[in-house]
């Protein structure tokens, strides 16, 4: 493949995320977990913890990269500025085409038992194979 094509069909730039000088913003993750992937700068991450789990302060530099769990709520700031990617781990996309490929078989088999239903009332007596 050449090159320029290449260009256009990867442009990375499109999921970097900025974080200027002496900000911060706050990520509510999910669906599924997500990685984030620190590319240039420090980020300092912050999350309340639950009962379950400890709350979770790191610091995050070039390079480094941390799972955060679905659902998480966490606080990102710069030090001094940041470029980051939030990333989709593999096991979360074989997660949800698991859940999705379940979910059409339990409709297939709700479809097929309707159909088995309607056709053996007795208003509707069985159809004539062709």
């Amino acid at each position: 493949m050449r090159q320029e094509l290449m260009r256009k069909l990867q442009r990375s730039s499109d999921s970097v995320w900025s974080l200027p000088a002496r900000a911060s913003m706050t990520l509510q993750v999910g669906p599924g977990p997500r990685i984030v992937h620190v590319r240039d700068g420090r980020l300092w991450l912050t999350a309340s913890g639950t009962a379950r789990d400890a709350a979770i302060d790191v610091w995050l530099a070039p390079g480094d990269a941390l799972e955060l769990p679905s659902g998480l709520s966490v606080v990102m700031e710069a030090w001094p500025d940041a470029r980051f990617e939030l990333l989709v781990p593999p096991k979360a996309c074989l997660r949800a085409r698991r859940q999705h490929s379940r979910v059409a078989r339990v409709a297939e088999w709700a479809a097929s038992a309707a159909r088995l239903l309607w056709t053996a009332t007795p208003l509707h007596p069985p159809r004539a194979i062709r």
